[in-house]
């Protein structure tokens, strides 16, 4: 995540390129479940469910600092 955004209900995703359906971009995104903008901040990955069509983020996880594929800062 790079931004958390409660007044909008929104995070800002540096996304990774999902083949065959999305490039590689930064965007901002709804979330279902608002509680998860407490929970994340600028920096934490997450990990979330997400339909074709559909720019809202389901099931979205803040992921343990020490998961795989996490990045040092």
């Amino acid at each position: 995540m790079e931004a958390v955004n409660a007044g909008s209900n929104t995070i800002r995703v540096n996304g990774e390129e999902v083949k065959g359906w999305m490039a590689a971009m930064t965007m901002d995104y709804r979330v279902d479940n608002p509680a998860v903008l407490k929970k994340g901040r600028a920096g934490d990955r997450i990990m979330a469910t997400v339909y074709d069509g559909d720019l809202t983020l389901h099931k979205v996880q803040v992921m343990p600092s020490g998961a795989k594929g996490s990045k040092k800062k």
